[in-house]
């Protein structure tokens, strides 16, 4: 649906996702708690991956990077205030309600 050629990895860790936005992998966890949840973080982290595609993964990097010193900046975290995790988690629960009825 969304054009990507990302690989997808299933690990053991403490968060929910990530995206490695070097080798353009989405890493999820074995588990979730529920479809919702699961779909929600699949979807946040394919947000990343569609703004590394649309920016390079030069720029992706140095724009995301500078959004999180600024977080630090105004006293926030460098991910959980970062604007690109903020953004890619209401166009993840945006896109959840365009898919919950269809699965």
């Amino acid at each position: 649906k969304y054009k990507l050629k990302s690989k997808v990895r299933f690990t053991s860790g403490n968060n929910m996702a990530d995206y490695d936005w070097v080798t353009d992998t989405i890493n999820l966890r074995k588990s979730y708690s529920s479809i919702k949840e699961f779909l929600i973080t699949v979807l946040h982290e394919i947000k990343h991956a569609l703004d590394r595609k649309k920016l390079g993964v030069k720029k992706y990097e140095k724009v995301y990077t500078m959004a999180g010193e600024l977080a630090i900046q105004k006293g926030g975290d460098f991910h959980d205030d970062n604007k690109f995790e903020e953004i890619a988690e209401k166009w993840g629960v945006r896109e959840y309600k365009k898919w919950k009825n269809k699965i």
